[in-house]
This record gives structure tokens, C-alpha cells and sequence, in this order.
């Protein structure tokens, strides 16, 4: 009997997450990636995108492309993009465009067989960081969410498991 209401309530929890994300706004950044902001998104810079939602959490997706800003190709990327040193590089990097920010590492992984990082960071205002990075040939795609402490990780867990690959 238990089991039985723990499934009910699970496919109700299921439900409503579901319902939810129904009415966001879906959101093709280039060729390849599409994502699901919880409203239309703004675009901040030429590749840079950010929704904020009722809770003031703020959605971010960007696409860097290493070809244009280090003139790194995918050849070039190929040997070091699953190094710790590579990712110190992009935690220096990221530390020089948000300084307020301490990310303690970047995690490196995969993601549908690209190279991935994860990274979560707080700065002195008691904001939550949420990063999720991955390459894809010579782009850098980043998606994350801003947060106050305390605020519930699962508009981030949405936007991120929103991410469709195009072929």
C-alpha cells in the first residue's frame, strides 16, 4: 500500500513538473542546440541570452566559439579539452568576466558524448552560480542559472535537461 502512494504521489509530482515546463519558451541558439527558457529570452550580447523567471532566478545560455575568440578550431581543442588545465583556463576566464564569483572547480564530464563541465559558485551578495558547459566542435555552449541561497535548484535542473541537440 505504501509503494502505491508513493507512486501516486510521484506521477502528481511528475505531472505538475511536466505542465510546467509546457508553457516555456523554446529557444534555438545556432544550428545544433535549442533550450527551453521559462519566458522569451533577451539577448545580452551577440550570442548571450538571459530570461528571469517569477522567483527571480535568471537563465543564461551562451554560445562561445573558440574559432573566432582564441582561434581554436576542433582540431586544435580535440587534445585538451578534457584536461584539468584546460578547465583551470576557463575558471580563469570566468573569474576575469565575474570577479564576485568563487567557482571552487569545474567538473569535467560527458554530455551525449561531448566534453561537459559542471561548476557551481556563490558570490559575496549570497548568489547562487549553476554552471553547465559543453563543446561542441569549436563552441562552447553554457548554460546556467543565477539564484538567490536557499532557492530551489530545480528551475536549473529544467533548463538544463531542456537542451536538444540538432543533427
Amino acid at each position: 500500500m505504501k509503494n502505491i502512494y508513493l507512486l501516486i504521489v510521484s506521477l502528481f509530482i511528475t505531472i505538475s513538473v511536466v505542465q510546467a515546463q509546457d508553457s516555456w519558451v523554446t529557444h534555438k541558439g545556432d544550428n545544433r542546440i535549442s533550450l527551453k527558457f521559462p519566458n522569451e529570452p533577451k539577448e545580452l550580447t551577440p550570442g548571450s541570452f538571459i530570461a528571469v523567471d517569477k522567483d527571480s532566478i535568471a537563465y543564461v545560455f551562451t554560445i562561445v566559439d573558440f574559432q573566432v575568440v582564441a582561434n581554436l578550431d576542433s582540431v586544435a581543442l580535440a587534445p585538451m579539452k578534457n584536461t584539468p588545465e584546460f578547465a583551470e583556463q576557463m575558471k580563469t576566464g570566468m573569474k576575469q568576466s565575474l570577479p564576485d564569483v568563487d567557482f571552487p572547480d569545474f567538473a569535467i564530464g560527458t554530455w551525449k558524448g561531448f566534453t561537459s563541465y559542471t561548476s557551481t559558485g556563490f558570490d559575496s551578495k549570497k548568489k547562487k552560480y549553476d554552471l553547465f558547459m559543453f563543446i561542441i566542435g569549436s563552441k562552447l555552449y553554457s548554460v546556467s542559472t543565477i539564484a538567490s541561497q536557499g532557492v530551489s535548484d530545480s528551475g536549473h535542473n529544467s533548463f538544463v535537461n531542456s537542451i536538444m541537440l540538432s543533427n
